[in-house]
């Protein structure tokens, strides 16, 4: 009986400890600043001894800006991430705007293992309109929003078992804040060289058919894309300084102009 209870003793600390060791995997995200106006959303690990890799399915988390300024989507980890803007009037918070960014992928990918302590790059994107004042942040799952937009918040589906089979379960804590680093950048600590990107302008503005470019110069401009405000490609075009928009529907697009020095991304109106 004492050798049974023993044995029980044992096997009961064992689960205690592999409990322990499996609540702390887990991820939360952070904002890195590639410079200038671009950034990239990335997953942190939980400090872990865990070395299987982490197999990602989906993941999502919301980007909340002051309210006017908008992103334009860059890269993201499977290529295909979907970024669905809100306005904060919608939301009971008329000072802010922001985006929910989702991806689902059409097979899961694998991030470094925790144990390697690697930040995995997940989105990618840049800060439209040359802002120099506001500040962006990652939306907290802890936060009065989150709590009362549930959707909102960021998680992550994933595979961090090795026990032979594919198990995708959310490894960020829906009821903790889901960030850590840095989730937060003041745009009035941009110097003064990174606000001085690039001055070009677009008019008229609401417009019908023709978009003008102003500052436009054909010996530094590489390309010239138009995204509606989910960041897909709707139209290209080499450099001119009027662009036939006809055949656009009507909504709000963004006009991404590629020059040797960066890239600005203007925002317009197509009626």
């Amino acid at each position: 009986m004492k050798k049974i209870t023993q044995i029980l003793l044992v096997t009961l600390l064992f689960m205690l400890c592999t409990s322990k060791l499996n609540a702390q995997d887990g991820y939360t995200y952070t904002l890195q600043h590639n410079g200038s106006y671009s950034f990239t959303i990335q997953a942190v690990p939980n400090t872990s001894t865990n070395n299987f890799l982490t197999s990602v399915q989906s993941y999502g988390f919301t980007i909340i800006l002051p309210d006017g300024v908008t992103i334009t989507p860059d890269t993201s980890l499977g290529s295909g991430a979907s970024s669905t803007f809100f306005d904060g009037v919608n939301v009971a918070q008329p000072t802010i705007d922001g985006y929910l960014i989702t991806e689902t992928l059409g097979s899961p990918i694998s991030l470094s293992a925790p144990s390697s302590g690697m930040n995995s790059d997940m989105y990618t994107f840049t800060v439209n309109g040359v802002p120099t004042s506001g500040v962006m942040y990652i939306l907290e799952n802890n936060s009065s929003l989150a709590n009362t937009v549930t959707p909102l918040k960021s998680f992550m589906q994933a595979d961090m078992v090795d026990n032979g089979m594919a198990e995708f379960a959310n490894v960020v804590d829906p009821n903790g804040a889901g960030v850590s680093g840095m989730s937060s950048f003041n745009f009035v600590t941009l110097s003064e060289e990174e606000k001085e990107v690039l001055d070009f302008q677009v008019f008229p503005n609401p417009t019908r058919d023709i978009l003008n470019i102003k500052g436009l110069s054909n010996n530094t401009i590489e390309d010239l894309k138009i995204r509606d405000v989910n960041g897909r490609l709707v139209q290209m075009s080499e450099a001119k300084e009027q662009l036939d928009v006809s055949q656009l529907n009507s909504g709000v697009y963004f006009l991404e102009i590629q020059t040797v020095i960066g890239k600005q991304n203007l925002r317009f109106i197509k009626h």
